[in-house]
């Protein structure tokens, strides 16, 4: 190194300091005829977790290395110096900084130690040096960030785990046993015990044959002994073929009530989930599960309960008759069908996990199905029908090599446990054979010992089936078991233990929001407070909706004004802040009794399918015929009758398919016409409507003066601007409140829409 030199001032150290310095020589030596990139990666692996030295220590160390050796002390030998003072403190357990850099003007390079970024027993003229390399210490400030970081990545990995863990619980398979898969087939003990009794009788005669065939083979004449045998075997083998078909008879039963029973349950299920439940779920999934997943539960009781009652019982008694006629070819052939009744066990697990996870993407696919039919014009509209076929063939294809994997599953069970069976048969005929060549053994019990073992042979079949079969169907019932296990919107009710506190506000007004806010996208225990208040829809709104009158929410898309109708629905229930409804919190209601005061027509007005009646009726099932067409004259829809000769029974096709969209509107204000409910909610109720169909809704609203509160959201404000008071929403927040008149000259947004839209005159 071309290196400025510096007078040397050394300090006399202990004997002890000298010996790590030679030492530190003698083991620093090769460093010297590294490169300065191999000398870096060295000494970071050295000093890593030594802790730093002090000035002190780091000065005692060169002041030896400087005495040992002479060409440590001048400047020129400052890289072995350096280098054997970093080695003196790592023999110390202690670690110092090892820096080299260089300076212009003129060149010059040097290598050092520091501390701090301070280089000790150095000139000043070092700290104006240019840094080319810098193994730091592992200094107090460093401990900490490592400590830090070792921590950031502790908690790292524990959030992770967590987030594992949940995707985990939310994809994994529930727990489910043949046990509780038979629960459902309580009510049906008659049956059962039916059916086991014809197991017993159907078992007895059919170990009863190979006896009757031996002693026809014994007979040694031809007479009316083997004529009454003979006669005897058919008649067993007729009344064994009867019993067997009325068995299965009542296993199909037993079947169809588990099924029935299964669909019940999650038809009801169904039909009663929160709300949220459906916004996150598939509707195909749900409708596999019911019809694709619960008939398949039919499959396992009926070959479990075949296997549990004749089966077993024609193995227990084949087995013991074989161990009579010859306990060694027994034990044979038991060993070859045991192999193989564990390697059936094994590969049932298989199928169990591979028809969960055929049964999940059948369910997908229905579900990319139903959206398609369900939006085919908009597909056809869009030149889209390509692009979902394609995603559609997709899914099919997943569909396929999952179900591929399990064929390969069940295509394996089958031909080993049908090798191992045969196998026993082939040593039964073989050692068999060669035992009653040599006289252990006679003809007619080896006959009889082969058709027992083919007997028992049968019902073993049946239970290796079983296996596949019933893996199969506990894979539905996991995915029925997942859907029932959900919690139902009931179970979320719970009734404040604080009596009510006394509202006058309340008590006067029909629905009464006080700070209510509420976000769709609920927050995790510990979130960010600031993430938690701007995934909120509504923030801190109150509201008073006054009896017999009616109040109207304005404001641009997006501001939470449907929101909060399907509060008061109590499709979701506020994250913090009151609703009060005819005086009561709405949370002292049940669920049913508060929707029984409140009718809905919602923004996009679904239809159900079926009759202009059956949509009327929904909800109120004892209105006449002449109210029906009625309140159909009364929102301008009297024509329906008039386009087919059915009248009310008139078809309205799949999701109201054969009206238009202000058709669907209108009949859905007929029905809530219809409704005794005390408060009307009205979502958006002209938005698909004409200027003169808008009028004649207003006109049947009017009517609702002074007899029910309507609480009504919308758009255009030509509809609204008689109400009794306006609240105006942005943002989620209320920010004025009013009637036309006064909004316009006290809100600025009220104002620009009311402009936009012509009616920025007072009234």
């Amino acid at each position: 190194m071309n290196i400025q030199l510096f007078p040397e001032q050394i300090d006399p150290v202990p004997f002890s300091a000298r010996f790590l310095a030679r030492l530190s020589l003698i083991l620093s030596a090769p460093l010297n005829w590294m490169s300065p990139g191999r000398i870096e990666k060295i000494l970071l692996k050295l000093i890593k977790n030594n802790p730093p030295a002090s000035e002190k220590q780091v000065k005692i160390a060169r002041n030896a290395v400087c005495i040992v050796s002479s060409r440590c002390r001048s400047q020129e030998g400052c890289l072995r110096r350096s280098l054997a003072v970093v080695l003196v403190l790592w023999l110390q357990r202690k670690s110092v900084s090892w820096c080299t850099g260089y300076a212009q003007e003129p060149f010059r390079a040097h290598a050092w130690v520091e501390l701090n970024e301070c280089p000790i027993g150095e000139p000043a003229e070092v700290q104006i040096y240019s840094k080319a390399i810098c193994v730091p210490h592992h200094s107090n400030d460093i401990l900490r960030k490592e400590s830090y970081l070792k921590k950031m990545k502790q908690e790292t990995i524990e959030r992770k785990k967590k987030e594992s863990e949940i995707i985990h619980s939310e994809n994994h398979t529930p727990s489910v046993n043949i046990r509780s898969l038979f629960a459902l087939a309580k009510g049906h003990n008659w049956e059962f015990i039916c059916v086991g009794i014809l197991g017993l009788i159907s078992a007895a005669l059919t170990l009863v044959q190979p006896n009757l065939v031996a002693n026809l083979i014994d007979q040694s004449d031809t007479g009316i002994k083997i004529n009454s045998s003979l006669g005897i075997l058919i008649i067993v083998l007729i009344l064994s073929t009867i019993l067997t078909a009325i068995q299965y008879y009542l296993l199909q039963i037993i079947g169809e009530g588990v099924v029935f029973k299964a669909r019940k349950s999650l038809i009801s299920h169904l039909l009663r989930l929160p709300i949220h439940e459906y916004d996150t779920r598939s509707v195909g999934d749900l409708l596999s599960r019911v019809s694709g997943d619960s008939s398949k539960l039919r499959m396992a009781l009926i070959q479990v309960s075949i296997a549990l009652s004749s089966g077993f019982l024609v193995v227990i008694g084949a087995a013991v008759g074989m161990i009579l006629r010859d306990s060694l070819l027994f034990i044979l052939a038991l060993s070859t069908v045991c192999v193989s009744f564990i390697g059936t066990i094994i590969m049932s697990k298989s199928i169990q996990k591979a028809s969960f996870s055929a049964q999940k993407e059948l369910g997908k696919l229905s579900g990319d199905i139903e959206r398609d039919l369900h939006a085919i014009r908009t597909i056809r509209a869009t030149n889209a029908t390509d692009l979902e076929e394609k995603k559609s063939k997709l899914q099919a294809e997943r569909l396929r090599n999952i179900g591929i994997r399990l064929a390969k599953i069940q295509a394996f069970m089958a031909p080993v446990s049908n090798m191992t069976l045969q196998l026993s048969g082939l040593i039964v005929l073989g050692i068999g054979g060669y035992r009653v060549s040599v006289g252990l053994m006679s003809v007619a019990d080896l006959i009889a010992f082969a058709l027992l073992l083919y007997t028992m042979i049968g019902p073993i079949g049946q239970v290796f089936n079983a296996f596949g079969g019933v893996g199969e169907s506990l894979g539905a019932f996991a995915r029925i078991r997942e859907l029932l296990e959900l919690a139902l919107e009931s179970d979320y009710d719970v009734t404040p233990v604080i009596p009510p506190i006394s509202n006058l506000i309340a008590e006067e007004a029909a629905v009464y929001f006080e700070n209510v806010s509420f976000g769709y996208n609920k927050m995790k225990f510990g979130s960010d407070p600031k993430e938690q208040e701007e995934n909120m829809i509504l923030k801190e709104v109150t509201l008073c909706a006054e009896k017999g009158k009616r109040t109207a929410i304005v404001g641009p898309s997006g501001a939470g004004k449907s929101t909060m109708l399907q509060l008061i629905e109590r499709f979701y229930d506020p994250d913090s802040g009151q609703i009060f409804v005819q005086g009561k919190d709405y949370r002292h209601y049940s669920r049913e009794e508060l929707r029984s005061c409140i009718t809905y027509v919602e923004q996009d007005a679904p239809v159900i399918s079926g009759t202009l009646r059956d949509n009327l009726l929904l909800g109120n099932p004892e209105i006449s015929d002449s109210n029906c067409i009625k309140v159909l004259e009364e929102v301008n829809l009297h024509h329906l009758l008039e386009r087919d000769s059915k009248g009310l029974d008139t078809q309205v096709g799949e999701s109201g398919a054969n009206l238009s969209g202000g058709e669907r509107q209108r009949l859905a204000m007929a029905r809530s016409l219809l409704s005794s409910a005390e408060i009307v909610l009205l979502d958006e109720l002209t938005s698909n409507l004409d200027s003169l169909n808008e009028l004649g809704m207003k006109k049947a609203v009017d009517k609702l003066k002074g007899k029910k509160t309507v609480i009504v959201v919308a758009h255009r404000l030509s509809t609204i601007i008689d109400s009794d008071i306006i609240y105006v929403l942005e943002h989620g927040r209320v920010v004025g409140s009013g009637n036309h008149n006064e909004l316009l000259d006290t809100v600025p947004l009220y104002r620009e829409l009311a402009k936009e839209q012509f009616v920025d005159r007072e009234v």
